[in-house]
Parts: C-alpha cells; structure tokens; sequence
C-alpha cells in the first residue's frame, strides 16, 4: 500500500463544529492502493483513528467492527461507524489519483466539492 502512495500528501482541517480532519494522498498506483485499502481496513482504525477522534471513541470502536460501503456525491466510499452508528472514519477515491481519509461524510462532501471546482477552474 505505502508504495502505492506518492510522496506529497495533505494533512488538514476543515473547520467547524467540531472541526474535522482528513488526508490527500496522491497516488503512483490506483491498483495498488485500492487493494492495499481493503486489506489495511482490518487494522485502520488502530493505525490512525487517534488522528481523526478522541480517545474515547477510539477505546468504543470494536475490533470486529467492518468497514462498510456507502456513496456520497456519486462516490464509492468505505465507512466505519461506532456502536451508535456514527461514522468515525472512511475513505474515498476522488479519481486514480487521490484518495481521501477523514472523519464525517460532510467533511468528504466538502473536499469534493472544492477538488470538483479545483478541476473547472483549470
């Protein structure tokens, strides 16, 4: 998967109540990283959950809790929701080139959104 990556990535913040966090890889190899995700998914949460949530909801998330398949802005996603069906990671593949991890679905439908303009504008 890591090799899949390419070296420049964004770590950020999207601001709000609560402000939220995500992840831009770009990526050298779309096959490659899809399937690393899937199979990085069973270890993910404890991995890097504690850059996306609190403590304590990473402590609630249990080990056999599966990522599960939601769309949002006409993009496939995979998602993780805590015991109350929260969503307290997921990803998403903007195109072969990108991949974004953050927190809520909100927060994807934002990065969407800008990536989207980002591409009219050029």
């Amino acid at each position: 998967l890591v090799r899949a990556f390419n070296p420049l990535f964004m770590f950020g913040l999207v601001s709000g109540n609560p402000n939220h966090t995500f992840i831009l890889i770009k990526l050298d190899s779309y096959d490659n990283a899809f399937a690393g995700m899937i199979s990085w998914e069973k270890n993910m949460a404890d991995d890097i959950l504690s850059l996306f949530a609190p403590n304590d909801t990473v402590r609630s998330i249990p080990s056999s809790t599966n990522f599960g398949d939601i769309t949002i802005k006409n993009k496939d996603a995979r998602t993780l929701k805590d015991l109350n069906g929260q969503t307290v990671l997921l990803y998403s593949f903007y195109d072969n080139n990108m991949l974004i991890i953050t927190d809520n679905e909100e927060t994807l439908k934002t990065l969407l959104t800008h990536l989207d303009s980002e591409k009219l504008v050029r």
